[in-house]
């Protein structure tokens, strides 16, 4: 089983999401949110090649794929020989073009 990694553009992301929901919701929704994102972590870990390539990205390849979470958040992973590599947490009422400096 491949080991799953967040860059720091996901890191940031994650925060920044943590932080809104704490911020304009309450703490059981925050966690609601956080526990449904920590659980992709681990469908995407359990399969990796189960969920679509990503287009929103300059370059869409095979090895980067995209998991939907909530009808509303984007998880964008890459699979590498030796990992799977969150590249981003997207809330999809950002703009995708956002996306688009992602490179395969």
């Amino acid at each position: 089983m491949l080991k799953l990694v967040l860059t720091q553009r996901a890191e940031s992301s994650l925060e920044e999401i943590t932080d809104y929901y704490l911020t304009e919701h309450s703490f059981e929704r925050t966690t609601k949110v956080i526990d449904s994102v920590e659980k992709a972590f681990d469908k995407i870990v359990a399969s990796p090649k189960s969920y679509p390539v990503c287009f929103d990205i300059k370059q869409p390849t095979e090895n980067i794929r995209q998991i939907i979470v909530h009808h509303t958040f984007k998880i964008v992973y890459r699979i590498q020989k030796d990992k799977i590599e969150v590249i981003e947490i997207f809330h999809g009422k950002r703009n995708p073009e956002l996306l688009a400096d992602i490179e395969g």
